[in-house]
């Protein structure tokens, strides 16, 4: 089990790494991976609440702070005290970033053989439930 925990490790850092190396927070980062999983375009800002379990002060917070560099664009929708999201073209180059990162820091923590119990265990885990 500590295998599966260090790697596990390995993979937070890898996400912490990909965030920085775009020049995200890690929470920025869940945002837009969030509204990229979901289109990336008119998402409505209660879905992508939920997707990362925020209360609507903290989502509020980051769409601010996102917009405000340019990352994503707000509209409101229907009705006016709904919020939809969407990603901009300089949000997508920084959210590519942080996945090249990420993808890189994983190749190379796999490589290392720093990703072996974990992969060993979730096959395990999965082909138990699978019977």
């Amino acid at each position: 089990m500590a295998r599966v925990r260090h790697s596990l490790r390995v993979l937070d850092r890898a996400i912490e790494s990909g965030a920085k190396a775009a020049g995200l927070t890690v929470q920025q980062q869940a945002f837009l991976l969030s509204l990229m999983a979901r289109g990336a375009r008119s998402v409505p800002l209660a879905y992508l609440r939920a997707d990362l379990s925020m209360d609507q002060a903290t989502t509020s917070d980051l769409l601010a702070r996102l917009t405000r560099r340019g990352l994503v664009a707000r509209r409101s929708g229907r009705d006016r005290r709904a919020v939809n999201v969407s990603m901009t073209r300089p949000g997508r180059a920084r959210f590519q970033r942080s996945v090249q990162a990420i993808r890189r820091e994983i190749r190379r923590a796999k490589n290392n053989g720093e990703l072996d119990a974990l992969q060993r265990h979730l096959r395990e885990y999965l082909a138990f439930y699978s019977r």
